[in-house]
This record gives C-alpha cells, sequence and structure tokens, in this order.
C-alpha cells in the first residue's frame, strides 16, 4: 500500500479527540451564562468528534508503525478537512439561517485564518458561537502540528517533516533547539503569551473583557474575525494601534522572534524577509497617507492611522475592516488589489505567498538581467547572505505555478457558479491567501459572504484550506502519481 491508511487514521485520533475536548470551552461558557441550548450544542459536536476520534484509533490499533512523507502529507489534509466539518456542526445548529455548507465555510475560514465570515448580524449572535470562531482562529493561526507536537508523543514520529506538511517555507534550519519537541513548546508559550498580553492592551484600550479576548485571539492569529459586525471602526484609535503592533509581531517569523528575545538580539532584523516586509509596510503606508490627504481630504493622523492599519492588515494576511479601501480613490483600490496575495514572512501566522519567496524572484530576476548583459559573469542569485540552491528554488516556482492554476481554476469555477469576473477573482485570491476581504462589487470589504451559494461557500473552503496548507501538499494529494508506487 502506497499511502498507509490505518497509521493515518490512528494519527488522526488523538487530534480529533483534542479537538473534541477544546469544543467543551464554548459548551462550559455557555452553561455559565444559563444558555442551555447553546452549551448542549457545543457538548453534542464534542462528543462527535470524541467518537469519531474511538472509531478511528480502533480502525488504525494494528497499523504497522512505518510513517512515510506520504503518510503524513494526507494526515495533515485530512486533519484540516475533518476538523472544519466537525466544528461546523454547533454553528449550523445554533444559527437557523446558516447552513451546513455555511458553517463549513466559517469553520474553514477560522481555522485558515482567513476571517471572511458568512453569518451576518454578528452583534446579536450567541456568545458562545463568536468564541468559538475566535477559538478555531487561535489554534489554525499556530497550526495543528506545532500543537500536535508539542503535546502529543505519537506527532513526534514525523519530527521536523511533519512541521513541513503544512507549511512547505518552514525553514528546518532555523531550529531555536535541537529538540522538535523543546522547539515546538517554545513556539506554544510564546503564541499564548503574546495571546495574554495583547487581551490586555485592548483591556487598556477601552473594550470589554470577552470583546478584547476575542479581538486578540484574532488578532495575534492574524485571523480576522471579529466578533463585532463594524469589524474594527467605531473602535478606539488606541485599539487600532495596538492591533497593528500586534499584527506586524504575529507576521514575523516566530523562530527569529524567540531567537531574539532569548537572548540573540539583533536576529530579527538581519533577516532578509523581515527588513523587506518593513519596508514594504513603511513605503505603502507613505504612498497611501499622502494619497488620502490629497485627494480625500483627511487629515494627517486619520490618514496615517487607516493607511497603516489597512496595509498592516492586508499583508499580515488578518483582514480586520477599518474603512472601506476600495472607496477611498481609485490608486489605493489599485494598491490593495497588487498586495492582497503578497502576505508576511515565512515561519508566521500569516498567510499569502510570503515576502520571501518574492525576494527570491527578485534575485534571479536581477541575476538574469545583468547576465544578460555580461553572459560570461560567473554569478548566482542570494537570499540572507546565502546561494540559493537549486532545491530551493524549485520549490519556491512549483509553489508559485501551483498557486496561478489554483487562481485560474477556481476564480474560473466561481465564475461558473454564479459570481462576475472581478467577485470570482478577487475571492478566490483572498481565499487562497487567506486575507479575508474580496475587493469586488458583491463580496467588497465591506461586505461578507453570507448571500453566495452553497457551492460557492464550499469552494471558497476548499481554497482557504488549501492556501493555509501552501497549497502543494493538497494538490499532491489529488494526483495519480502520489497514490501509486
Amino acid at each position: 500500500m502506497v499511502v498507509n491508511l490505518p497509521l493515518v487514521l490512528k494519527l488522526l485520533a488523538p487530534a480529533i479527540f483534542w479537538v473534541g475536548i477544546v469544543g467543551f470551552i464554548p459548551a462550559v461558557f455557555a452553561f455559565w451564562h444559563q444558555q442551555s441550548d447553546e452549551g448542549l450544542s457545543f457538548a453534542a459536536m464534542s462528543v462527535c468528534a470524541l467518537v469519531t476520534a474511538n472509531i478511528l484509533r480502533l480502525a488504525g490499533r494494528h497499523a504497522r508503525v512505518a510513517l512515510t512523507i506520504r503518510d503524513l502529507f494526507v494526515f495533515t489534509v485530512s486533519l484540516w478537512i475533518l476538523t472544519a466539518l466537525i466544528a461546523a456542526l454547533p454553528i449550523s445548529m445554533l444559527l437557523p439561517d446558516i447552513n451546513y455548507t455555511g458553517a463549513v465555510f466559517e469553520t474553514a475560514s477560522a481555522l485558515s485564518t482567513t476571517g471572511a465570515t458568512a453569518i451576518d448580524g454578528l452583534d446579536d449572535r450567541p456568545l458562545s458561537v463568536l468564541l468559538w470562531r475566535s477559538i478555531l482562529q487561535f489554534v489554525g493561526g499556530i497550526g495543528f502540528v506545532v500543537i500536535g507536537v508539542a503535546v502529543l508523543p505519537s506527532f513526534l514520529l514525523g519530527g521536523l517533516n511533519l512541521f513541513k506538511t503544512e507549511s512547505t517555507s518552514f525553514d528546518g534550519q532555523a531550529k531555536l533547539t535541537p529538540h522538535i519537541k523543546t522547539m515546538a513548546l517554545a513556539l506554544l508559550f510564546w503564541y499564548l503569551g503574546t495571546a495574554v498580553v495583547c487581551t490586555g492592551c485592548y483591556i487598556i484600550s477601552g473594550l470589554d473583557w470577552f470583546l478584547a479576548l476575542n479581538a486578540a485571539l484574532c488578532t495575534v492569529a492574524t485571523g480576522g474575525m471579529m466578533p463585532l459586525d463594524a469589524s474594527m471602526n467605531d473602535l478606539p484609535p488606541a485599539v487600532h494601534y495596538f492591533a497593528i503592533f500586534f499584527m506586524v509581531l504575529g507576521s514575523l517569523p516566530f523562530l527569529a522572534l524567540l531567537s531574539t528575545v532569548s537572548g540573540r538580539v539583533g536576529t530579527l532584523f538581519r533577516d532578509e524577509q523581515v527588513r523587506g516586509f518593513i519596508k514594504i509596510i513603511a513605503v505603502l503606508t507613505a504612498v497611501l497617507t499622502a494619497s488620502l490627504i490629497f485627494y480625500n481630504g483627511y487629515d494627517l493622523e486619520r490618514a496615517f492611522r487607516v493607511s497603516l492599519f489597512n496595509v498592516v492588515s492586508i499583508l499580515s494576511t488578518t483582514g480586520f475592516a477599518l474603512e472601506d479601501f476600495t472607496l477611498w480613490n481609485p490608486f489605493a483600490t489599485y494598491i490593495f488589489l497588487i498586495i492582497l496575495a503578497v502576505g508576511g514572512c515565512s515561519g508566521s501566522t500569516s498567510g499569502g505567498i510570503k515576502v520571501f519567496r518574492l525576494q527570491i524572484c527578485f534575485a534571479m530576476f536581477k541575476t538574469q538581467l545583468i547576465k544578460s548583459i555580461h553572459p560570461h559573469q560567473v554569478l548566482e542569485p542570494h537570499f540572507n547572505g546565502q546561494q540559493l540552491t537549486s532545491e530551493l528554488i524549485r520549490a519556491v516556482v512549483t509553489y508559485l505555478v501551483a498557486y496561478v492554476l489554483m487562481l485560474l481554476v477556481s476564480s474560473c469555477i466561481a465564475t461558473l457558479l454564479g459570481l462576475n469576473i472581478t467577485d470570482a477573482f478577487t475571492a478566490t485570491m483572498t481565499s487562497l491567501s487567506n486575507v479575508g476581504p474580496a475587493m469586488g462589487s458583491q463580496l467588497g470589504p465591506s461586505a461578507n459572504f453570507a448571500d453566495i451559494s452553497g457551492a460557492l461557500h464550499l469552494l471558497f473552503a476548499f481554497d482557504m484550506i488549501v492556501g493555509r496548507l501552501e497549497i502543494v501538499p493538497v494538490l499532491l494529494c489529488l494526483t495519480r502519481f502520489f497514490w501509486r508506487l
């Protein structure tokens, strides 16, 4: 057998078990607030997850322990899809206007930290549902694999290869510690600590504890699914500035951040992608601030704040809404369309193509231009002070080809399902890049995905999971040669 399916089922069992355990958090919250219907719905989902985990355990109890990279790819893809399907149950049960496909869209968006929503009237929805969305974002931001390696011994079978099944941009050479479990625990503690600090910052900015907690879980995960219809609109400017700081923090490489705080000062800013990411933010904020002052008549502080906020929100793939940037001016709309797919740094919670891939492409482009003039000059592209290996170049090219292929095919299907070209293209791009807001006439930054069909919900849910797993692992599982010897 090419893929050891019994072993995959055995690995899925403890993961789904913990999904069920986490599901009791909103159940307890609902019971505490005397919302028994809500509590029972979440408890039912948790029981369903626990029963599923037990069935998977029994099905894989005789599996031979000989893990391959194919097994890991199937495991990771199956885990994300199965979790989205199970997590959607209480949403479809508690919200009568949301069918199951809409609920799957919602959970896929939360888990992939895309931030798009299919729910209208968030201000009047059950608090337990809003909390569940935030929890799913928080879990999806760090990734199941990091949590699994940190707390579940069975996940250690895959080592660093398991990290690469969730992110093909994971840098195995950048290990902070020689032990993969220790590294995962360090990442997890940093992530939790950041959420706690962010919650405190939002509270001192004037938010109540529930809104502050949910906003913090959305922010550090760069998820963007605020429990408010207005998202970040109508909140104090201090909240906006704190959100900017923590969105940037969530977009930086976790391992470089840990190296910096552990005493290796300067590690973070020696990273070429970090410098590039900060430069992009600075330049775009400056030009957009100027455009808002001269074209729209904004005062300096407001122009700077909303420009910086939206640039960081889109680049970090958080997708918080603060004003509708498509209504500012044509230049601003064009800028945001260009950066919709860029993303943050590798090894962070942000999605998108990632800055380092674009820098590698530019390095190859620059080298080729020079060689066109000096064909006999010995010159090779470099990144972070090191010559690019053929393996890394192939990986970057493979990802970019896969991204374009998925974008074209999925947007084509979206047009067949009824969307206009602009909505189909930008909604597919924002789903694959895990950004959130599209830029069409129907699905703009101030709109949501509530009114599209169930087929489109499933299509974009699939795109979001594909984008979160950086496309290649999912596409591999859909090819014939993957299932052949």
